[in-house]
């Protein structure tokens, strides 16, 4: 027997409700994972629904409203009801209507759709034309004859300067527009570009006399690199390491192109490039005169590039990422080296190879003054 039975019926509490102690009544049932309806609702079919009050715009209060005068249907798309009146008198902006807030975005800074050309009418870039700082500077230092106009429209003062300087050094005429094809070029906001003549070639006899080479003498060899990227970027590191000459095939290879010359920032002009016919035959000449002819492989090779002992006179033979050099240039290597990589990332990019390979290179061999 608890306490609460000894107490008389009128001194008992009263029963507010279920002790803490006792269990809480079960939870009903959940709803079922399909679509029906609970067991306990009833749903109201949609034609006893009572039908919905809709409000008519002319018994709207005039107080939301804000344009008392006419309806909100009449009102022009345009109109701004606080434009008229001073920045201190308007209401605070959660009181402003919603069509009075000016959504300022990028777009708006651009010309309308019809005052812009369309993609169709652009002019691409004549073929004739290189732009880039580095590469025209280059041009003008380096291979005079063969540019024809300097354009240069360039907002820096310096940059101006010392162009139009280089450019009456050399007696090639300045033009302040961009030329044809270079108005929407996002692409050169240098502001720089010089027409050229088409590329010239250095021949292979001047390069390598007959006597034999010289000391640090670098001749890199490209085989089958057919991206202009890639071609551009090591013509810039070959400049970069004072290489002697850069040679490509005649056939499956990238041409020196405006584009080219513009990513090799000016290592087109301060590097001789010869283009030959047959690779091999001409990698054999160089044995013969008394270079160490090294290629690189990513199998079969016999030397590590970390540990290798570079010869006073080396050419560089430097193949495509997928394929490597062909057969017949790989026999008329002395040698073939490669990097070990790691299974996830077992090589590099060509460019990128060549740039280490020519720095580990200099890095045992002075380059000759």
């Amino acid at each position: 027997m608890s306490q609460r039975d000894d107490l008389p019926p009128n001194d008992r509490p009263p029963n507010d409700g279920p002790s803490r102690f006792e269990r809480p009544p079960p939870r009903p049932p959940q709803r079922p994972a399909s679509n029906q309806a609970h067991p306990g609702t009833v749903r109201r079919r949609p034609e006893d629904r009572p039908p919905r009050q809709e409000q008519p715009v002319g018994d709207r209060p005039q107080s939301d409203r804000p344009y008392p005068d006419r309806p909100r249907q009449d009102r022009p798309s345009g109109d701004r009801p606080y434009n008229d009146r001073p920045r201190g008198d308007r209401p605070p902006s959660r009181e402003r209507p919603h069509l009075d807030r000016q959504t300022l975005t990028s777009r708006s800074q651009l010309p309308r759709r019809e005052d812009r050309p369309r993609r169709d009418e652009r002019q691409a870039p004549p073929p004739d034309v290189v732009s880039g700082l580095h590469a025209v500077e280059a041009l003008l230092r380096w291979q005079p004859k063969r540019v024809q106009a300097l354009y240069l429209w360039a907002s820096d003062a310096r940059v101006r300067a010392r162009l139009e300087e280089l450019a009456q050094t050399a007696k090639v005429r300045v033009e302040k527009e961009p030329p044809r094809g270079f108005e929407h070029e996002l692409a050169n906001p240098q502001g720089v570009a010089v027409r050229v003549t088409p590329f010239e070639y250095a021949d292979i006899e001047r390069i390598m006399p007959l006597e034999g080479p010289a000391d640090g003498t670098l001749i890199v060899c490209l085989d089958s690199i057919t991206d202009p990227r890639n071609l551009g970027a090591i013509l810039r590191s070959a400049a970069f390491f004072r290489a002697t000459a850069v040679i490509i095939p005649q056939d499956r290879s990238a041409e020196v192109t405006p584009l080219v010359e513009r990513i090799a920032e000016g290592g087109a002009a301060s590097v001789p490039v010869v283009q030959v016919v047959n690779l091999a035959r001409t990698l054999g000449s160089l044995r013969d005169r008394g270079v160490e002819v090294v290629g690189t492989a990513l199998d079969g090779a016999t030397g590590d590039l970390r540990t290798y002992k570079w010869a006073k006179a080396t050419a560089l033979v430097l193949g495509a990422e997928g394929s490597g050099i062909r057969p017949l240039v790989r026999k008329n290597c002395d040698q073939l080296i490669t990097l070990p990589g790691p299974e996830q990332m077992p090589s590099l990019n060509v460019s990128a190879f060549a740039t280490l390979t020519m720095a580990m290179v200099r890095g045992s061999q002075p380059a000759p003054r």
